[in-house]
C-alpha cells in the first residue's frame, strides 16, 4: 500500500496512474465509486481478488465519511484483504491531503474514543510526500529540454514558484476566474469555499448556496442585483476554464446512480484548497451557519459544529449541530454531545446520547459512561447490564465494575458464569479474575478442564494457568504428558512450558532437551534458563 500526501494539483493521482502503467500483463484496476465511495468498496471488497490495484483516489472520502462508523468499516475491510494470503498480490493506491492525513493518523485525547484507531495502523508506514512544487533541478532539466514535452516547458515557464501541476491543471485560470467575479458569483464561491473548510462534504446543496450567498454581499451589492441573481452567478461559476471543471459546477449523477433529492455542487479542488489557504482567519457570515444548520446534509452537521466552535463564534449555537448529528445517527457527535450534558449536569439527557454513542464499534468507553451514569441514578440493575455490554467490547475496568456490583448483591455464582463466558468469547486479559471467582463459586474442580479446553481452542494464557494448577495439585506427570502434546501439535510457547514443568519436577536432562527446542523457537528465556542449568556442561549447549 502507498498513500500519497501532498496539496491539491500537485500530481498525486497522475504519478499513481504512471506508477501502475509498469506492472505486468494481466493487473485489473478498481476504483470504487458507486453509489458512494465508502459504499462501493464495502459492497465489493470482499471480491477483490489477486493481481488487483485497488484505487483510493481521494483517500478521505473512503476513509473519513461522516456517518457513522463506515470510515472505520472501510479501513477493516481494507486491512483484511492486505493480510490474506489467497488474495496477494494486491496493491492499494491513494491520494489525500496533508490536512486530512493528519486527522487520520493523529492519536485521540486521553479518556477519548479512538475513532482513527483502524485507519492509523493501515496507513503506518505507507506515506509518500508529494511536493508542491518542482525543484530548481527539475525546472532547469525542463528548460535544457531533457523533458521533451513541450507542455512541460510551457508551464514551467509560466507557473510561479515552480508550481508546474497546478499551472497544467488550470489553476491559474480558476484563479483569475474567482478574482475577476461580478459580486454575486464572487459571494457564491466564497460561501462554497467556507462551506468546505467548515465541514461541509464534496456535495454542496444548491440550497445551502442560495441561502448562504447573500451574507457575502454588502447592502449595495446586494440592492444592484438582479431578481436572477442566484442563476447568474451559477452560470458564470460553472464555465469550464482552459477546458478544465469550472470553478463551481453542478453534479450531475451517472445513469443507474441514485439521483439527488435536490441539486448539488463541487467546488474546483484548487479553489478549495485556496479558500482553506487564504480564508482561515476571515470572520464568516451568519447567514452561512444558519444555511448550513438548515440545509447541510446530515452527515455533516457535526463538522460544522465543531468548526463552529473552534472560531467561537458568538452568535452560533456549536451544541445544535452537534446535537442534529447525534439524531442522525452520528456516534462521534452522540459521544460529543453527551460528554457536554453530563459535565452541566444534565445526567439523563446525557446518558440517552452515551447509549446512542455506544453503537458505533469505536466507542466502548460510552457504555462505560452509560453505565457509571446509571449507577449514579441508583439503576443498578441496567448498570450492570452497560457494564456486561462495555465489557463485551473490550472495556477491561468494566470488568472488574460488574464484579463488584454482583459480589456486593451476593450473586457469586452469577460472576463466575459471566466472566467465563467472557473470557470464552473475548481475549480480554480476565482469566486469573475468572480463577478467583470460580474457585469462590465452589467450581474448583471443573476449573482446570475448562482451562484445557480453553487452550485447545488456542486462547492465550490459558496453557500456562492450566499447567500451574496441575503442579499446584500434584498433577505434575499429567501436566508434562498433556504440554507435550501441545507443544508437538505446534501450540506457541508450549515447548517453554514442558520444560519448565519437567525442571520443576527435577527432571533436568529432559527440561534441557526441550529448552533448546524453545530456544530454537525463539524464546530468550529458554536460553537463558539453558545457560543456567548447563553452565557447567559443554560449550555448545547454548548454540
Amino acid at each position: 500500500m502507498a498513500m500519497l500526501v501532498g496539496s491539491s494539483s500537485c500530481g498525486k493521482t497522475r504519478a499513481c496512474w504512471e506508477a501502475v502503467q509498469s506492472l505486468a500483463d494481466g493487473w485489473k484496476l478498481w476504483h470504487p465509486f458507486d453509489p458512494t465511495r465508502p459504499e462501493a468498496a464495502l459492497a465489493d471488497i470482499q471480491n477483490v481478488g489477486p493481481r488487483t490495484v485497488v484505487w483510493l483516489n481521494e483517500a478521505q472520502h473512503y476513509l473519513l465519511p461522516s456517518t457513522g462508523s463506515l470510515g472505520e468499516r472501510v479501513v477493516a475491510g481494507l486491512r483484511a484483504l492486505l493480510q490474506d494470503q489467497t488474495r496477494r498480490p494486491i496493491l492499494v493506491l491513494g491520494t489525500v491531503w496533508p490536512e486530512y492525513w493528519a486527522t487520520l493518523t493523529a492519536l485521540p485525547r486521553a479518556g477519548a474514543p479512538d475513532v482513527h484507531e483502524q485507519a492509523r495502523k493501515l496507513l503506518a508506514g505507507t506515506n509518500v510526500s508529494v511536493p508542491s512544487s518542482f525543484s530548481a533541478a527539475d525546472l532547469a532539466a525542463i528548460r535544457r529540454g531533457e523533458v521533451r514535452d513541450p507542455r512541460l516547458l510551457y508551464a514551467a515557464q509560466r507557473a510561479a514558484d515552480g508550481q508546474v501541476t497546478q499551472y497544467l491543471a488550470g489553476a491559474p485560470a480558476l484563479l483569475e476566474r474567482y478574482h475577476n467575479a461580478p459580486p454575486n458569483a464572487r459571494a457564491v464561491l466564497e460561501a462554497a469555499m467556507d462551506a468546505r473548510r467548515l465541514g461541509n462534504g464534496l456535495a454542496i446543496p444548491r440550497l445551502l448556496l442560495a441561502a448562504a450567498a447573500p451574507g457575502y454581499l454588502t447592502d449595495q451589492e446586494w440592492d444592484q442585483n438582479s431578481d436572477d441573481w442566484f442563476e447568474e452567478a451559477l452560470a458564470y461559476t460553472a464555465q469550464p476554464c482552459h477546458g478544465a471543471r469550472g470553478a463551481l459546477t453542478r453534479i450531475k449523477p451517472r445513469p443507474g446512480q441514485g439521483a439527488f433529492e435536490t441539486p448539488q455542487y463541487r467546488l474546483a479542488d484548487y479553489l478549495e484548497q485556496h479558500g482553506r489557504d487564504r480564508r482561515v482567519n476571515r470572520a464568516v457570515p451568519t447567514d452561512l451557519w444558519e444555511a448550513a444548520y438548515v440545509h447541510a446534509h446530515d452527515e455533516d452537521q457535526f463538522a460544522f459544529g465543531r468548526s463552529a466552535r473552534a472560531q467561537r463564534h458568538k452568535s452560533v449555537d456549536h451544541f445544535r449541530f452537534v446535537l442534529k448529528a447525534a439524531e442522525a445517527g452520528d456516534h462521534a457527535a452522540a459521544w460529543e454531545a453527551a460528554e457536554e450534558l453530563n459535565k452541566s449536569g444534565r445526567h439523563t439527557q446525557a446518558l440517552a446520547l452515551y447509549q446512542r454513542a455506544a453503537g458505533g464499534a469505536a466507542f466502548a468507553v460510552a457504555r462505560r459512561k452509560a453505565a457509571g451514569l446509571l449507577q449514579k441514578l441508583g439503576r443498578t440493575d441496567e448498570a450492570v447490564d452497560e457494564y456486561k455490554e462495555a465489557a463485551a467490547l473490550g472495556h477491561l475496568s468494566s470488568v472488574h465494575v460488574v464484579v463488584e456490583l454482583m459480589l456486593g448483591q451476593d450473586q457469586v455464582a452469577a460472576a463466575a458464569a459471566w466472566i467465563k463466558q467472557l473470557a470464552e468469547q473475548t481475549d480480554l486479559d480476565v482469566l486469573d479474575t475468572a480463577i478467583t471467582l470460580l474457585k469462590r463459586a465452589e467450581h474448583e474442580t471443573d476449573i482446570m478442564r475448562w482451562l484445557c479446553d480453553l487452550a485447545d481452542k488456542g486462547r492465550p494464557g490459558a496453557v500456562g494457568r492450566a499447567a500451574e494448577l496441575m503442579q499446584q495439585a500434584d498433577r505434575s506427570q499429567e501436566a508434562a504428558v498433556w504440554l507435550t502434546g501441545l507443544a508437538n501439535g505446534g501450540f506457541l510457547g508450549a515447548e517453554l512450558l514442558v520444560a519448565e514443568v519437567l525442571e520443576e519436577d527435577g527432571l533436568i536432562d529432559d527440561a534441557i532437551e526441550w529448552y533448546r527446542r524453545a530456544a530454537k523457537s525463539g524464546y530468550p528465556s529458554a536460553r537463558s534458563a539453558l545457560a543456567r542449568l548447563t553452565v557447567q556442561g559443554p560449550p555448545d549447549v547454548v548454540q
